[in-house]
């Protein structure tokens, strides 16, 4: 298995391409997955994230063998924000926000109960125009945020603040609490945040939850710290494609996002002291020249290391289908 760099002076993600009469068999992927499994892990601690190109992955059948090959014990999006749709077991399609909107860096469910490991992407219908899904090595964000702004995170940590909405009242930004948890059943829900040490309150409009993560972690091969949080992503004072999903309902205006009566997120450090919105924009400036991007080719499948890499999803037009499974 031959492994280079598939972007010109980056180090991710490294692509292997199919060779000879691979791109004609079926099997092909599965088959060269099942015998270097254990060296494709290796690539994916090294470089972060690794694209697989040139193997007949058309489906999504096809696609979910492939990321349970390399990782079996898949999982359900349980505690997702992002708009989706299950399309298979454990298998979603990548976000439904709007097609002319930016998804910015970050690092898949770090606001959540539990993080995956992996998140596996396959293009199954590359965009007319834009639509890749850019990512960032978060050891290099890591060394070139400023000191303070990274070291006032990394020591005090995130707390996500979220005010779900019940899907039997009025709706509210981003997804109900049913959606959001896949289920309706209040007693699981309860039960997955208890797990987790979440704190949490039923409210009239429907449940408020406080996660505290941290906001830099150690990865558990490599040894390296590396950024990750969406911090940026969720202050209430900073625009987001979080707002584009549904109408925020309000009663009290003074308070907006995540408040006692009014549905949406907020964060702050994991004291609960605000963060400066200048350091969030500055953690923005620092990953949009972190991003490395690339065209998506048809059946391309890029396995990312949530750790080591953030990933996002840059504006498109025309039909783009690109789905995702998580472990």
């Amino acid at each position: 298995m031959d492994a280079n760099p598939l972007v010109a002076g980056k180090s991710l993600p490294l692509v292997v391409h199919a060779s000879g009469g691979e791109t004609t068999r079926d099997r092909s992927l599965i088959d060269k997955v099942t015998e270097y499994a254990v060296l494709l892990e290796d690539l994916t601690h090294r470089a972060g994230a690794v694209v697989l190109r040139g193997f007949p992955v058309a489906s999504v059948d096809a696609f979910r063998e492939v990321c349970a090959t390399v990782r079996p014990a898949l999982r359900n999006y349980v505690g997702g924000d992002s708009p989706r749709r299950g399309l298979a077991d454990q298998v979603y399609n990548a976000t439904e926000y709007p097609a002319g909107e930016e998804v910015l860096l970050h690092n898949e469910l770090s606001y959540a109960a539990w993080s995956p490991d992996r998140v596996f992407f396959c293009c199954l219908t590359p965009a007319q125009t834009g639509g890749e899904t850019h990512i960032a090595d978060g050891r290099e964000m890591y060394r070139r945020l400023d000191p303070a702004v990274r070291d006032r995170v990394e020591d005090k940590g995130v707390t996500y603040l979220q005010h779900l909405w019940d899907a039997g009242g009025p709706p509210g930004p981003g997804k109900s609490w049913q959606e959001t948890f896949e289920t309706a059943d209040r007693s699981a829900v309860e039960q997955i945040l208890e797990d987790s040490g979440t704190p949490y309150t039923w409210t009239r409009h429907g449940i408020r939850t406080a996660t505290t993560r941290p906001g830099v972690l150690q990865h558990a091969v490599t040894g390296e710290k590396c950024w990750h949080n969406q911090a940026d992503q969720w202050h209430r004072d900073i625009a987001s494609v979080k707002d584009l999903v549904s109408a925020r309902e309000s009663t009290h205006t003074s308070d907006p996002g995540a408040g006692d009566e009014t549905v949406g997120n907020h964060v702050t450090y994991g004291d609960g002291q605000e963060i400066d919105v200048a350091d969030l924009m500055h953690i923005r400036d620092v990953s949009r020249a972190c991003e490395v991007k690339f065209p998506w080719q048809a059946g391309d499948v890029m396995v990312v290391d949530n750790v080591l890499t953030m990933h996002g999803r840059k504006p498109f037009t025309g039909d783009r289908k690109v789905v995702v499974a998580m472990a």
